[in-house]
């Protein structure tokens, strides 16, 4: 067999980890635009940092390719061609500098990510070797505890716009 073709088992991990660092990018690109455009410095600060932590889980993702075969590193971004679906409503969104609004965008770009990476951990074919699995199983619990910090944010209320009407 040569060893410069992929196998099947390959080709399905290497197709896991595209999709997954596609999302995170999307949520590293969906993340820097909620920062830009966010009112409060605290949202600024939260939002930078999760976006700083996609970038981390990117690089990671990359790592696990070039373990799993892949020879050149990828760095564009999303095959879609701009953020992903769930984030999409996010440039929409932006314009108004709502925070409660930009909230709520950044909270569906996060349940997209959540299942990608739930999706990952439990393809429908063969389950993915332990070299990823170890790498994704953090990844999920740190994407988990985001959600939950953007989730808590969106639902307190801080952050609904004030009708200035009435001052």
């Amino acid at each position: 067999m040569n060893s410069t073709l992929e196998s099947p088992a390959q080709k399905e991990v290497l197709s896991i980890l595209q999709n997954l660092i596609e999302t995170a990018r999307d949520g590293e690109e969906g993340f820097q635009l909620a920062a830009k455009h966010t009112e409060s410095a605290e949202l600024k600060a939260v939002f930078t940092r999760l976006g700083t932590a996609r970038s981390v889980a990117v690089a990671e993702l990359q790592q696990l390719e070039h373990q799993h075969g892949k020879v050149e590193a990828d760095h564009s971004g999303s095959v879609t061609g701009g953020l992903h679906r769930a984030w999409i409503n996010l440039r929409t969104v932006v314009a108004s500098r709502n925070d409660q609004a930009i909230l709520e965008e950044a909270e569906r770009g996060e349940d997209a990510a959540v299942e990608a990476w739930r999706s990952a951990l439990h393809p429908e074919g063969a389950p993915l070797p332990r070299s990823v699995t170890t790498v994704l199983e953090p990844q999920l619990s740190r994407i988990l505890a985001s959600h939950h910090e953007v989730r808590a944010a969106r639902d307190s209320g801080r952050f609904n716009q004030k009708d200035s009407s009435l001052s």
